[in-house]
């Protein structure tokens, strides 16, 4: 993750949300639980400590927002994409055409076509979804 970190901090024109404390993200992670989708994964946690969400052009990984959702919240970017199995996948980020996401059944990340929810590439580790998702080479 400290690669992936140091590479998003290169970035010049991309946008980082504020990072979260660990009573936020316990909050978030009941919420997430309440709604059907499960807690977040380590990786995804670590991220969020870090950089709250990254946005950059079209393409971005979202934060949340413990006081009130707003877009780019995982939570409410989930019900706007109408996500279809909340308890089979959790949407993390977004291009235009695709969504990175957490697949709760194989543990693996995917980059997933927004019609149809359906993986296009699969990924053991979250640093590797958002360096793809992001076109960031390694």
């Amino acid at each position: 993750m400290d690669k992936l970190f140091n590479q998003i901090n290169n970035i010049r024109h991309g946008f980082t949300g504020t990072p979260l404390s660990h009573s936020d993200l316990d909050s978030y992670q009941e919420e997430l639980i309440e709604c059907g989708f499960g807690k977040l994964p380590d990786e995804v946690i670590e991220f969020l400590e870090k950089h709250n969400g990254f946005l950059l052009e079209n393409r971005c990984v979202w934060g949340i927002n413990p006081k009130e959702h707003y877009r780019y919240d995982i939570l409410g970017e989930n019900a706007i994409a109408q996500n279809p199995k909340p308890e089979e996948i959790l949407l993390l980020g977004a291009t235009e055409t695709t969504f990175i996401a957490w697949l709760k059944q194989t543990q693996n990340y995917a980059i997933i076509d927004r019609c149809d929810f359906e993986a296009i590439y699969e990924f053991d580790n979250f640093s590797d979804a958002v360096r793809y998702i992001l076109k960031i080479d390694d």
